[in-house]
């Protein structure tokens, strides 16, 4: 279609400029604008004299239309197959930059082979929860609060596990946004942590007598 398309508008320009008598601006022109036409001008003037369609040209875009070339190296794959492997290179592209940009993974810093698997799988697990946290952000209504995924991990970076010796851990609670992210994700508030949570604890009295109440005197 592309083809037909391009034959007939260098068809048509080339018949327009040759009734009304036009010239070319250039050599380098008319092998740009009209590749698939031979066409003779005065190399003084540049004006038009006759066009003719170039028969081969035409069979060799025709014959290579439609078709492109993967060069590979060191894989054993079909014609299909690294179509398939390459047909997902923009996708890849993405998650490398995810993991660069969200997950600070430039660079790996590895002394050995044993680190460097590890390191590659703490990255994939971290690309699978990062790739979650972005489709619940994108088809909830998160997506109109948030501008990012990483705007949704900085609201709950607040949250604090307090553990001290010889004591029951306590979590801080949740508030505000955080309480609509954990709906989002499905996630159940700690007990004790709702934003409704009041503390049982009964306030100390102090030691002594109670201070007598105050009372005015008559002048």
């Amino acid at each position: 279609m592309e083809l037909d398309i391009a034959l007939s508008y260098q068809e048509a320009s080339l018949a327009e400029l040759l009734q009304s008598g036009g010239a070319f601006a250039d050599a380098a022109a008319v092998k740009r604008e009209y590749s698939f036409y031979q066409v003779t001008y005065d190399p003084a003037t540049m004006v038009i004299k006759s066009f003719e369609l170039d028969e081969k040209k035409v069979e060799k875009a025709q014959r290579l239309s439609g078709f492109f070339a993967i060069m590979t190296h060191g894989v054993d794959y079909s014609a299909m197959e690294t179509f398939r492997v390459y047909g997902l290179r923009d996708e890849q592209e993405k998650y490398f930059q995810q993991m660069k940009d969200q997950m600070v993974a430039d660079r790996q810093r590895n002394w050995s082979e044993e680190g460097k698997i590890g390191r590659l799988f703490i990255l994939f697990v971290s690309l699978v929860l990062s790739s979650w946290v972005r489709h619940i952000w994108k088809s909830t209504e998160l997506y109109e609060y948030f501008s990012s995924s990483l705007e949704i991990l900085d609201e709950m970076r607040s949250i604090r596990l307090i553990e001290h010796t010889n004591r029951a851990k306590m979590i801080t609670p949740f508030v505000g946004a955080q309480v609509d992210i954990c709906e989002a994700f499905g996630f159940k508030i700690p007990v004790g942590c709702e934003p409704t949570y009041t503390s049982r604890q009964k306030p100390k009295r102090k030691r002594g007598r109670p201070p007598k109440p105050k009372t005015e005197r008559g002048l």
